[in-house]
């Protein structure tokens, strides 16, 4: 599918999906080679054919949705938030738990939930 085809056929479906196409400019390439494997699958050559499909099986929108989602973490692209932990607030940490007799070091991150 050429990437032309795709985008086009991302326009149109995303917004039925309730997702934006700027979120999707950077990762269209992983959500384009998705949707190509899933039309091999499917015995389909265009993307109208993928259309057609989609309009005639609802199931598959479901499918489609989730083959858009893609997973972004960014927890530790802040290199300097980790080499602040690494180098002043850990050791601080450690360091008035030893004062208080403590062995245990317990940590949460709330950013841990979804990536």
């Amino acid at each position: 599918m050429k990437d032309q085809h795709c985008v086009q056929f991302l326009q149109w479906a995303l917004p039925q999906l309730h997702m934006s196409w700027p979120g999707f400019r950077k990762v269209r390439r992983q959500v384009c080679k998705r949707i190509g494997r899933r039309m091999r699958e499917l015995g389909l050559e265009a993307v109208e054919d993928y259309r057609a499909y989609l309009s005639h099986h609802a199931s598959e929108w479901e499918r489609l949705d989730a083959m858009c989602r893609i997973t972004i973490s960014r927890f530790y692209r802040d290199r300097g938030v980790f080499a602040a932990l690494e180098k002043s607030e850990l050791p601080a940490l450690l360091q008035r738990l030893r004062a208080r007799g403590g062995h245990r070091l317990r940590a949460w991150s709330a950013g841990c939930g979804s990536g």
